[in-house]
């Protein structure tokens, strides 16, 4: 069986396929995350992020090899969770824009976009690590280039950069020690894998069923949002994707303000937007749009029934007439507690999100859209939201500075250092030096056998982390705090803040407390319920 082209619906098949094998095989690509911790989500990002670039593809007829792509990089890039979706979000990107234009592709169109895709996630990503996903695409999409000028049809150049792809992912733990010593194999590169293996399949003519999974973490009724019916200026909550090549953002936001508030603009690309607004003229507003294009995807909401009914979510909440804030603060977090923490601390709008449920690009984007103010702070509290958190300060207009805080209690310590009255830009650099000042630590469980630093870890050791770098084990939770506390503490600290978890009782903390006292009498010590789930304790020493 020979094939010499790949056209449109060929194309779309092949990026279907590639969604469901990852989604089917996403355990296996969790299972490889370097750290033993319950938050290994490198194949749920992946598979996510997949989803978003599916979902696209589904809102519009395309036809052509350029439009499916393009749907794919859109989709990808705003469904993009976490920094391996991040990056499989700018593979998408660099394969669409090296067939700009192309209604179907050969053996060499192929290879040459594949590689762009790799030369592209490279430039993103400000420090490329050989040993990952990038080295993982970047060798498989060179074979493939080498494969394809040889002549050989486009099932033989899927074929083989799969077959070299497997080979350099089987190399990763010799470039990066870490992976050898945990003894894995890149997590990114075996998902990516799988996307390749579901294309091929396609592509030879095999067919699987697709379910569609826009979310894999259950939404929260403590999330549930009371809002002040008599406060509602605006009655409708509206929402739509627009289609037309006469419309810019600046100019829809323009006429959305005449129209309501809790506006959003999301440019999909140059011909695509998503809007939301809360206004008392749904009409108007759809009327509009369809005069200078084509709306799908309309929904049209009473938030008094909304409410009635209980099912008001946090999204587009501000119908405050609070006033306009210099700089607004987002802050990624997951716990009752905690998150009643950082509003106290003057956060404006939380993302639920953190270890196991990173937020999307959109997530994010709309986040931002939602703070009443024109410059921006985002705190991600979790590394593998970084990069997604970048992305989304990219589509704003407004002015998006971001604290690259690793956990939860580096945000709370950096809000305590923010200050309204002087500039975005010193905030940040006030808020990062504060952590220089700052350890913090926390403690979870481990969820296999691994080794990590030297020590020996076993599956459902509790797990002591220092700065987000593995410390120490062991099986007692109390033992392990004190004894990664032991190696961090001098006689300089004076102030410890501890916040437990929903897995450990008032009590159970308190007895901590009390032990904690005793051995350092030096300490001011502070107990908060965070209720965050699979960390029993997150801390601050300062």
């Amino acid at each position: 069986m020979t094939q010499k082209y790949i056209d449109g619906n060929m194309l779309k098949k092949m990026i279907i396929q590639g969604a469901e094998v990852l989604r089917q095989n996403k355990s296996i690509v969790d299972s490889l995350n370097v750290f033993p911790v319950p938050d290994g989500d490198t194949g749920t990002n992946m598979s996510l992020t997949m989803a978003g670039a599916v979902d696209e593809l589904k809102k519009a007829d395309v036809e052509s090899v350029s439009d499916v792509a393009q749907k794919v990089a859109n989709g990808s890039l705003m469904g993009a969770r976490g920094n391996s979706g991040v990056i499989l979000s700018q593979l998408f990107r660099g394969f669409s824009k090296k067939i700009e234009g192309k209604k179907k592709l050969n053996a060499v169109d192929l290879a040459v976009a594949l590689k762009n895709g790799a030369d592209m996630a490279y430039k993103a990503v400000m420090k490329p690590i050989e040993g990952t996903i990038l080295t993982v695409f970047r060798e498989g999409s060179e074979h493939a280039v080498y494969v394809a000028r040889k002549g050989y049809d486009v099932i033989k150049v899927l074929q083989e950069m799969i077959k070299k792809s497997e080979e350099v992912l089987e190399k990763t733990p010799e470039m990066l020690p870490v992976l050898k010593e945990a003894g894995v194999v890149d997590a990114g590169g075996k998902g990516f894998i799988y996307v390749l293996k579901g294309a091929l399949e396609a592509l030879k003519g095999y067919k699987l069923e697709f379910e569609d999974t826009e979310r894999d973490f259950e939404e929260h009724d403590e999330d549930l949002i009371r809002v002040d019916i008599d406060a509602l200026k605006y009655l409708y909550c509206t929402e739509a994707v627009v289609y037309s090549r006469n419309l810019r953002p600046e100019g829809i936001k323009e006429f959305l303000k005449t129209k309501g508030d809790s506006i959003v603009v999301v440019e999909a690309d140059d011909n695509m937007f998503k809007i939301h607004i809360h206004t008392n003229n749904p009409g108007d507003v759809l009327n509009f749009f369809t005069n200078s294009g084509e709306l799908k995807r309309i929904k049209v909401e009473n938030m008094k029934e909304q409410h009635e009914s209980n099912f008001v979510k946090p999204s587009y909440k501000n119908i405050s007439n609070t006033p306009k804030k210099n700089i607004g603060i987002i802050s990624v977090a997951l716990g009752k507690g905690i998150k009643n923490i950082m509003k106290s601390l003057g956060v404006d709008e939380i993302i639920e999100g953190g270890q196991t449920m990173n937020p999307s690009t959109q997530d994010i984007v709309e986040a931002i859209e939602k703070v009443d103010a024109e410059k921006v702070l985002i705190l991600p509290n979790n590394k593998n939201i970084i990069m997604a958190a970048e992305q989304a300060a990219k589509t704003s207009d407004k002015r998006v500075g971001i604290v690259r805080t690793q956990n939860v209690a580096e945000g709370i310590t950096v809000l305590l250092h923010f200050n309204d009255t002087v500039s975005l830009e010193q905030n940040i650099r006030n808020m990062e030096n504060s952590l220089k000042e700052v350890i913090t630590g926390q403690l979870t469980f481990a969820v296999r056998d691994s080794s990590i630093n030297g020590l020996k870890i076993q599956k459902g050791n509790i797990i002591g982390i220092c700065n987000n770098e593995i410390r120490t084990a062991g099986q007692n939770i109390a033992g392990v705090f004190l004894d990664l506390l032991k190696r961090e503490i001098s006689e300089d600290h004076e102030i410890l803040t501890i916040f437990y978890g929903k897995d450990v009782s008032k009590e159970r903390a308190e007895k901590l407390v009390e032990k904690l006292e005793e051995t350092y009498p030096h300490l001011e010590i502070e107990l908060h319920f965070g209720g965050q789930p699979l960390y029993y304790y997150l801390y601050s020493l300062e």
